[in-house]
């Protein structure tokens, strides 16, 4: 590992609560129904996190 994950910048804390809360938070989708978060993006911004620390990959995805 050369430390360059998508967790880097964000942390241990960041990547233990991600996988902790991985597709068990439930939220309101916005077209009346509800969605798991699943993404990082989503848990980063649920969570009022800053989303710039999320390191993208090679391809451009999160």
């Amino acid at each position: 590992m050369a430390g360059r994950g998508i967790f880097s910048k964000l942390g241990e804390d960041w990547f233990d609560k991600y996988w902790m809360s991985y597709k068990k938070i439930i939220v309101q989708d916005g077209k009346g129904g509800t969605k798991k978060i699943a993404t990082l993006r989503e848990f980063v911004e649920y969570k009022h996190g800053d989303g710039s620390l999320i390191v993208q990959k090679r391809n451009g995805e999160e």
